[in-house]
C-alpha cells in the first residue's frame, strides 16, 4: 500500500549496531513513518550519552531488567526516553505494521 505510513519497532541489543539504528530510524522518519526503538540487553547503555541520542526522532524504550543490571535509573537516561518491561514490547510487535531486530 504505497503512501501508507507505517510504525516501526527497531529493538536494538548491541551498542555497534548504534549507527545503523540510527540510519534506519532517518531514513523511516523521511518518509514520516513512526519509530519506535526498544533498547535491550547491552544497548541499554547508549541512553546514557545524551550528546549522542538528544536527537533521535523516534520513542527510546529501554528494557527495566536490563537497567537494573546495568544500574542505569531513569533519570540518568536521555531525555524522552523511559523504561518499560518485555510486556510493552510485546504488545507493541502485536500491533506495529514491522519489527526489526538489530542484533
Amino acid at each position: 500500500m504505497e503512501g501508507d505510513l507505517l510504525h516501526f519497532l527497531l529493538i536494538i541489543s548491541n551498542p555497534r549496531m548504534l549507527r545503523h539504528m540510527k540510519g534506519v530510524v532517518e531514513a523511516a522518519r523521511k518518509r514520516r513513518h513512526r519509530i519506535t526503538v526498544f533498547f535491550n540487553e547491552e544497548s541499554v547503555k547508549l541512553l546514557l550519552e545524551h550528546n549522542v541520542l538528544h536527537d533521535l526522532k523516534a520513542e527510546m524504550l529501554a528494557c527495566v531488567t536490563a537497567c537494573e543490571y546495568s544500574g542505569i535509573k531513569q533519570e540518568d537516561i536521555v531525555k524522552g526516553a523511559r523504561i518499560t518491561s518485555l510486556s510493552e514490547v510485546v504488545t507493541l510487535m502485536e500491533r506495529c505494521d514491522r519489527t526489526l531486530f538489530m542484533g
